[in-house]
């Protein structure tokens, strides 16, 4: 099931994957390269999104990571040596062709495959998206809310134990034309009706995101 993303996502995102292309480009496979302020506020967020582990498989791995929005490959860089990667899966996805391209040069672990697409195809035990919904090019925003509705709901239906992800707080200082800036309570709301009751909300402060786990239990 990939619910209304198929009509909304290739219109949506060809701007995005020109804007990051050209980004790569310029800045190499680097945390500017997509983006972030800088390697030390990125490894900040993938410290927050990694506490989603449940103790035992952070522990001993043997599971499986959907990384949707995988840029060049960095949360898998993150997480290679930690024990969660021990016998452990993990599938990278990015609509960028640069992207990809750039993942497979880096990384050659057999525990990492990069897949060019809009939606998750594998279903593993854990889901997420760091920064993957910030950047609309300019998209009409009701658009974009629904794309990003529909892709949360898309990536959950591939998610066996939880799901992290991160977003730009629209209280925060500095906003910039081109990104998508959410209500953090509004989001609690959607992902309380529509995923499930087990929603716990970061405030990411002095970072511009919020971060949000969902639970299966």
């Amino acid at each position: 099931m990939v619910f209304s993303i198929l009509r909304r996502a290739p219109r949506l995102l060809a701007p995005v994957a020109r804007i990051y292309g050209r980004r790569l480009d310029q800045c190499g496979a680097t945390a500017k390269g997509v983006f972030w302020r800088g390697e030390e506020w990125q490894e900040l967020r993938f410290e927050r999104l990694a506490c989603i582990f449940e103790p035992s498989d952070a522990a001993k791995g043997g599971i499986t990571i959907n990384d949707f929005g995988c840029g060049y490959g960095a949360f898998f860089d993150f997480l290679a040596d930690q024990p969660v990667m021990s016998d452990s899966s993990y599938y990278g996805y990015d609509i960028v062709q640069e992207m990809i391209a750039a993942c497979r040069d880096r990384i050659t672990d057999p525990r990492a495959k990069f897949i060019r697409k809009m939606w998750a195809t594998k279903t593993a035990d854990y889901s997420f998206a760091c920064g993957t919904y910030n950047m609309n090019g300019n998209a009409n925003e009701d658009d974009w809310r629904g794309y990003v509705e529909d892709s949360l709901k898309q990536l959950w239906s591939k998610t066996n134990k939880a799901m992290a992800f991160n977003m730009l707080r629209c209280d925060s200082d500095d906003q910039y034309p081109g990104l998508y800036y959410i209500d953090p309570e509004d989001m609690r709301q959607f992902l309380l009706s529509n995923f499930s009751e087990n929603v716990e909300v970061f405030d990411e402060t002095p970072l511009p995101d919020v971060t949000f786990f969902v639970r299966k239990s």
